[in-house]
């Protein structure tokens, strides 16, 4: 994943971290293919029945409003404590879609909703934090220990936001992975919350600074 997302940058190639992402889950699902395990195993599976696809909405809402809770503890207590910094140019990743509403658009759903909401909740939650936990053992503590690895794998992976970034989506990585294990190893409660916060995300920074009011 980190191979290919590298050379995709170095051509700079959009949605770079979408095509590492998704390289990633195709030696995944061979892995899994080996070990006649399915990513519906995993809980990739949509919703049955109105009060599943509600109860599934609610759990994604409740983790969306972890994420404000998260964002509001590390910027007023952890970041003046610890001293923690956010990288100068981690919002100049996303220039490219700055006054251009289609290229927008389009980094939504291949970026946003097949990169980051479905394919880092695949490859994070439904993948790693699994296979963790089954190399570690049994028992709570080994959930314990899969959920707080994936959470520092993950933070991470946002290196490029700075040691803000890297707390603030590492907590982020320990609650998705919480709710998801709450869902009983449902995947869509953290998809769909990991999707629609980006998604306001990007677009809270496109109207910011292309000064759309």
């Amino acid at each position: 994943m980190a191979g290919v997302k590298a050379i995709a940058d170095h051509f700079d190639i959009i949605a770079s971290g979408t095509i590492g992402i998704w390289t990633a889950i195709i030696v995944a699902t061979l892995l899994l293919k080996k070990r006649n395990i399915s990513w519906k195993d995993l809980g990739a599976v949509l919703p049955k029945g109105k009060k599943e696809w509600l109860k599934q909405i609610g759990l994604g809402i409740f983790a969306i409003a972890s994420i404000f809770l998260i964002t509001i503890l590390v910027l007023y207590v952890l970041k003046p404590a610890f001293g923690l910094e956010k990288a100068a140019d981690a919002a100049d990743k996303f220039s490219f879609f700055l006054g251009k509403p289609l290229v927008l658009v389009i980094y939504i759903v291949i970026g946003i909703w097949l990169g980051a909401g479905l394919g880092e909740e695949l490859l994070i939650r439904g993948f790693l934090l699994n296979h963790i936990k089954k190399v570690v053992g049994t028992g709570k503590a080994s959930w314990l220990v899969a959920l707080l690895t994936q959470a520092i794998i993950f933070g991470f992976m946002h290196s490029y936001q700075g040691t803000m970034g890297i707390v603030i989506t590492t907590l982020i990585a320990l609650s998705f992975g919480s709710f998801y294990l709450i869902a009983k190893r449902k995947l869509f409660p953290v998809v769909f919350a990991h999707a629609v916060f980006d998604t306001l995300t990007m677009v809270g920074l496109y109207l910011a600074e292309s000064g759309v009011s």
